[in-house]
């Protein structure tokens, strides 16, 4: 492969590359429950850490009702 061969491809790769945001996944050990003006249930419930207050944040990791995760997801 070429070295302009191997540039396009690896700025190709690149583009497709989706950036990753910081999220919390959250279950409930009951449906309907409330924290933090979000409803869960037990399917779990992916919050963009960006979209919450801190405020919030502190509400749903406190809560003894909820399993709550630290994960990355796609920005968009």
């Amino acid at each position: 492969m070429s070295e302009t061969n191997k540039n396009q491809a690896g700025a190709a790769a690149a583009k497709t590359e989706k950036k990753k945001v910081k999220a919390l996944q959250v279950v409930s050990a009951r449906e309907g429950f409330r924290r933090g003006g979000h409803v869960f249930g037990h399917d779990a419930v992916v919050l963009k850490i960006e979209d919450l207050t801190k405020e919030q944040i502190k509400q749903i990791k406190d809560e003894r009702l909820l399993a709550v995760s630290e994960v990355e997801v796609d920005a968009e």
